[in-house]
């Protein structure tokens, strides 16, 4: 499930000049906050991984292997995050 949420266009743009990966820190903050159990924490993080992978697959349908693979490293990086949860 998605859920939007509005920024500021100010806001948005400046983080989007500086590179700033909004939803990651949205969900980091969100994940911190939350004082989730580190099972719940890790499904969580499967779940991101699972949306990067479809992306990727769609990226390359579209033959953008550019964007595909920065959704594959996404995709991996939230594996290693719901690993180490479970190994805590």
């Amino acid at each position: 499930m998605t859920i939007s949420i509005s920024i500021p266009k100010k806001l948005y743009e400046e983080a989007r000049r500086r590179e700033i990966d909004i939803e990651s820190m949205i969900i980091e903050i969100l994940l911190s906050e939350s004082n989730l159990d580190p099972r719940e924490e890790a499904d969580i993080h499967l779940e991101l991984a699972e949306k990067y992978f479809e992306e990727a697959k769609d990226y390359l349908a579209k033959k953008d292997p550019v964007q595909a693979s920065e959704k594959l490293y996404k995709a991996a990086e939230e594996c290693i995050k719901a690993m180490s949860k479970v190994q805590d």
